[in-house]
């Protein structure tokens, strides 16, 4: 139980760190192509001009980043969940298998 909420944390990290790197993404497209781009439903950002600088305008969707986050760390944890059924039902048929002969 201690390995699946240790997963489930580390789930929760990897969702942070990938909604983070898609935050930068959609940053870098909007201020090369110089007009908005959109990642729908998480974040949009929209790239002008103030007093003659670059300006990037940020607006974030945080159910859509949570989401992002929380499914992440889902399919980390059913990974492991599924490695962890495998490696025992591999064993057991190893076992059964050894038994017979």
């Amino acid at each position: 139980m201690l390995k699946i909420i240790g997963e489930a944390l580390g789930g929760l990290v990897a969702g942070l760190a990938c909604a983070f790197i898609l935050c930068v993404v959609i940053g870098v497209i909007a201020l090369s192509t110089d007009s908005s781009a959109t990642l729908p439903g998480v974040f949009s950002a929209t790239a002008g001009r103030q007093n003659g600088a670059l300006a990037l305008e940020f607006q974030p969707n945080f159910p859509g980043l949570a989401a992002v986050i929380c499914l992440t760390a889902l399919a980390n944890v059913l990974v492991v969940a599924r490695c962890r059924d495998a490696s025992q039902g591999s064993s057991d048929a190893a076992g059964r298998l050894r038994s017979k002969y």
